[in-house]
């Protein structure tokens, strides 16, 4: 049985097209594979990884840009595809390889660390630093 597709801009002419095959369904509406698109930047989201926001599709690229936290590190976006882990504290937000001793570079995932301004440094180097 074939779906009507339904589009949210009225002035889209193929708003009321039947679809025949290939559709897709997000939120229990058909859609059109070519019609179901990143809000932000209108790639095809068939058969790709997309989140939403305020019941919009974005692709996890965008998402990322646009909405995710930022590694106070690199300061790219902590999405958390693909299982990615991360470490926040206090209002700072680091991806695990990140999460490093700014004077050892040694990985403080799971260790524990001091603050110094800034920085965050593991207990050997505070040691030092006092000395």
């Amino acid at each position: 049985m074939p779906y009507v597709f339904k589009l949210t801009n009225p002035d889209t002419q193929s708003r009321f097209q039947i679809i025949t095959q290939g559709g897709v369904t997000y939120k229990n509406e058909p859609w059109h594979r070519e019609c179901f698109t990143c809000t932000n930047c209108n790639t095809s989201l068939a058969g790709q990884r997309f989140t939403s926001r305020d019941e919009k599709p974005y692709c996890a690229e965008c998402f990322g840009e646009l909405f995710a936290k930022r590694c106070t590190s690199c300061v790219k976006p902590i999405t958390g595809i693909g299982g990615t882990r991360f470490i926040s504290f206090e209002d700072r937000h680091w991806h695990n390889d990140c999460f490093i001793c700014a004077q050892c570079k040694t990985s403080l995932v799971g260790k524990g660390f001091i603050t110094d301004g800034q920085d965050i440094i593991c207990p050997e180097c505070a040691k030092q630093k006092l000395m």
